[in-house]
């Protein structure tokens, strides 16, 4: 039942089946986004997700080791994990603390992506920052160079 939950969810937000057996990569990304729902919130084994779309379970550990470099390449793909995940974390009342190892590195992963894609953020705005201060200055220079010669 909850599987269900969070394959309809994932099927709704990219408008594809997943359980069609398919390479394309729309397939496979959602696929994947469908498999992390599942080992997050309902903490399902690998070989339960993997008998729901008739699947071996290391195509399903295969698939959630590569979401979070998907993620990192493709930016307009993570938006939509973002809303799959938001929906899924709201909608779905599952509140257990204990986790396995591999949820604690694939959790760990994801965070580790996300805070080196915030730096990389924070420094263009520190670039963006330095070039608007040195405008600044030049633009202050030419003012008072231009009150002088009145």
């Amino acid at each position: 039942m909850k599987l269900k939950y969070f394959k309809d969810i994932v099927e709704r937000h990219l408008e594809i089946k997943i359980s069609t057996p398919s390479r394309k990569f729309e397939y496979i990304f959602a696929r994947s986004c469908y498999y992390y729902l599942c080992r997050k919130f309902a903490k399902s084994s690998y070989a339960k997700i993997s008998s729901t779309l008739n699947k071996n379970h290391a195509t399903v550990m295969h698939g959630l080791k590569e979401l979070p470099y998907i993620l990192k390449q493709r930016k307009d793909l993570k938006e939509s994990f973002n809303l799959i995940l938001a929906e899924a974390d709201k909608n779905y009342i599952y509140k257990n603390t204990k986790m396995t190892i591999d949820q604690l590195v694939m959790e760990y992963n994801f965070l580790l992506l996300k805070n080196g894609e915030q730096d990389l953020k924070i420094k263009k705005q520190d670039k963006k920052l330095k070039l608007l201060r040195s405008e600044n200055k030049e633009m202050k220079r030419v003012i008072y160079i231009m009150a002088d010669t009145d």
